[in-house]
């Protein structure tokens, strides 16, 4: 299996499957507003994120289940949602801290969403399309997103098959200072990502 198939076939065991083309654009904070149902269905599979949840932070199995729920209740809605919210209405009936729960519900949300978006790109585009990567100019942005933004803008772009094996090394590199190498399967490189992948659009 290439490592083109290994992302499409990761991005369905979380999304169950269904047709993610044509999805709009959501903001860094992934905040949305009035957006059709058949956009939003299906987007989280509550018991796979609850297995991720449980095993990458320190939450109970029943605890990752409440989470995991609550991000599909919240990423599910056509009222749309903010990162604030969902960590409000967890902390009411959670007994973890609010910055467990921002780390939890700001790197989930990330990743659920993240993956969305690679689904459609790759329904669209087929496995050759170029992409790049970008993330806000401050110093909050992760060294492993910098410099990964940084090598794809001086190729003119990469595929998605290249741009996750490289955010993978750049995990590795920085694992002492919180890259989680083992989390590119859910396009996580590290906690609290703050990036957004887009295609190139070529001049001709």
């Amino acid at each position: 299996m290439g490592l083109f198939d290994s992302i499409k076939d990761a991005v369905r065991s979380d999304n169950d499957d269904h047709d993610h083309t044509n999805k709009i654009d959501r903001d860094e904070d992934g905040d949305i507003s009035s957006i059709p149902e058949w956009v939003v269905e299906d987007r989280v599979n509550v018991e796979r994120r609850t297995e991720i949840i449980h095993k990458h932070y320190s939450v109970s199995e029943a605890q990752a289940a409440t989470i995991a729920q609550k991000l599909k209740t919240e990423l599910e809605s056509t009222d749309g949602f903010t990162q604030d919210e969902i960590r409000r209405k967890l902390e009411e009936s959670l007994d973890l801290s609010s910055d467990l729960l921002e780390t939890i519900v700001w790197t989930e949300r990330a990743s659920i969403l993240t993956m969305d978006r690679i689904s459609s790109y790759i329904e669209q585009n087929g496995p050759d399309a170029l992409y790049k990567i970008t993330a806000p100019d401050d110093d909050r942005t992760h060294p492993i997103t910098r410099e990964v933004a940084d090598e794809v803008k001086q190729n003119g772009g990469i595929t998605l098959a290249e741009l996750q094996n490289l955010l993978r090394e750049k995990a590795e590199q920085y694992e002492e200072e919180g890259g989680t190498p083992e989390r590119m399967e859910h396009w996580v490189p590290h906690e609290r990502f703050r990036f957004s992948i887009a295609r190139v659009i070529s001049d001709m």
